[in-house]
């Protein structure tokens, strides 16, 4: 039987999708889709085009099974995550419609601004909860490797995801656990690594990867998507020292953290993935055998990232080892995929680590 045959189109309301929610029959599969990561903005958009009546995406469910003693159907979301959590928030009071978001010129701004779902006009609360999605649901009897091949082609065909999407898909072994689990270190909010966009479109699952190759196989380890895939698929089923690559990889963090102490420039210049990487390879062989930085060679970063810029204070701080410093500003300009070029910003940055003034 083809696969198409075994997809149903059903128009549901929302309502209908609320009331699994709430009964917990609707589970979201991380496997296809991160956590929740619209925006506000997306948010509103969302519910004022249900509320101008306008069509949005269809929804994709994966019948995945019936309780034999209640009766009830759980459903996994394959697609359509951020469309039913922007619903679900909405009806819940969680955000209002901001003006600032809205369509001014729509038929609905003046009715729906700055109101929550609580301030809503009766005729408009009932728009939402009637609303109709077509929602295509994928019988219990397919399999989910099938789901996966479904899900793959379509969106490879469609150029809509990017490599660590589809790797998000494919892989949902421990590499991609362990990856996705590091994403959720509060440190990457706290220091603004990362921005929406990056997580929306998995890039720091997709950088935090590259962090955990070198762990595993060394800085001279190809870091590009065709080598990363192999890697998902060689620690997809079994990880070893997993739980050692977890403890090293926070302790790194930690480290970093301390480096950045709050300071704003600092974050500013590792939201660049070429510094950051280099960072952190350096900081895991200062500190293999399980300790941290020194004071000095905390101070000696500081003194060389709080002074990239200004070339005249870096020779007065590095006046031995000026060449190194000046090669891996040069080097840092071209990025991380070349291997000689990671291993002598790393050969650079640690020495100016250890770097004692004469």
């Amino acid at each position: 039987m083809k696969l198409i045959e075994s997809i149903d189109i059903q128009p549901q309301t929302a309502k209908w999708l609320s009331d699994l929610d709430q009964k917990g029959l609707l589970e979201v599969d991380n496997s296809f889709q991160r956590n929740y990561v619209w925006t506000l903005n997306n948010q509103i958009k969302l519910i004022e085009s249900i509320l101008i009546g306008y069509p949005v995406p269809e929804i994709y469910l994966w019948n995945t099974g019936t309780d034999e003693n209640t009766g009830d159907t759980k459903y996994s979301i394959i697609d359509g995550q951020q469309r039913c959590g922007a619903i679900f928030q909405y009806i819940s009071n969680t955000y209002k419609l901001k003006a600032s978001s809205l369509d001014s010129q729509g038929s609905k701004f003046s009715d729906i601004q700055d109101r929550f779902f609580k301030d809503l006009d009766v005729e408009d609360k009932k728009a939402i909860w009637s609303y109709v999605f077509s929602v295509r649901i994928v019988r219990n009897n397919v399999h989910r490797n099938d789901i996966v091949n479904m899900f793959l082609r379509l969106n490879s065909n469609n150029m809509t995801l990017n490599p660590q999407e589809l790797r998000n898909a494919e892989f949902e072994g421990e590499f991609m656990n362990v990856s996705s689990q590091l994403a959720e270190l509060p440190f990457w909010d706290q220091n603004l690594i990362f921005g929406i966009a990056d997580r929306r479109r998995m890039r720091d699952v997709a950088f935090i990867s590259t962090l955990l190759v070198f762990m595993k196989e060394g800085i001279q380890e190809d870091i590009g998507n065709t080598n990363l895939n192999k890697i998902y698929d060689l620690y997809n089923n079994e990880y070893p020292s997993k739980d050692e690559d977890i403890s090293k990889f926070q302790l790194i963090i930690s480290n970093v953290d301390n480096l950045i102490d709050g300071n704003s420039e600092r974050r500013k210049i590792l939201k660049r993935q070429v510094h950051f990487y280099t960072l952190f390879t350096t900081i895991f062989e200062l500190t293999l055998d399980g300790g941290t930085l020194t004071v000095e060679q905390m101070n000696n970063y500081r003194s060389f990232i709080d002074n990239y810029e200004n070339d005249e204070l870096l020779e007065r701080y590095f006046s031995n080892i000026l060449s190194e410093i000046y090669k891996y500003k040069s080097l840092s300009k071209e990025g991380t995929r070349q291997k000689s070029n990671r291993m002598e910003r790393h050969n650079c940055l640690k020495k100016v680590f250890n770097y004692s003034a004469p």
